[in-house]
């Protein structure tokens, strides 16, 4: 029974950091073909990349908006860094549960590639692309 817990919990793992990781490439490589392009939607100054980094900098661009806001607390300051912060998270604890997962090891990681690669690619090309970029 653990093993089906900690297997389920894996994929979710994954499942999120394939999500995480189309939602980083989609902001950054197309943005503005992406639903996060709809600025009465979603906040621009958090989603669009050209303008979050005045989340994390002062007007001199040396110096850090508020402590730690280009290091340890990057990930609150715009979308890109958060799914990087959740991305490589839920890859840590996904991998992480290997060890204790008794099923077969490169079976359990080519099906966790598997449901990254799909993940990321349900996402990058269907969810997360505005329906009028077409």
């Amino acid at each position: 029974m653990m093993d089906i817990i900690l297997t389920v919990i894996s994929i979710i793992c994954i499942f999120l950091s394939g999500m995480s990781e189309a939602i980083m490439d989609k902001l950054q490589f197309h943005f503005e073909k992406s639903i996060y392009s709809n600025p009465t939607k979603y906040n621009q100054l958090f989603w669009n990349p050209i303008e979050s980094w005045k989340n994390k900098w002062k007007d001199d661009l040396k110096t850090e908006k508020f402590l730690g806001s280009s290091t340890l607390f990057v990930f609150t300051t715009d979308a890109w860094h958060l799914f990087k912060f959740f991305r490589t998270t839920s890859l840590f604890i996904g991998l992480g549960l290997l060890p204790f997962i008794t099923f077969n090891p490169i079976i359990m990681i080519l099906s966790l590639r598997i449901i990254f690669g799909l993940t990321f690619t349900l996402f990058f090309d269907v969810i997360l692309v505005r329906s009028d970029s077409n």
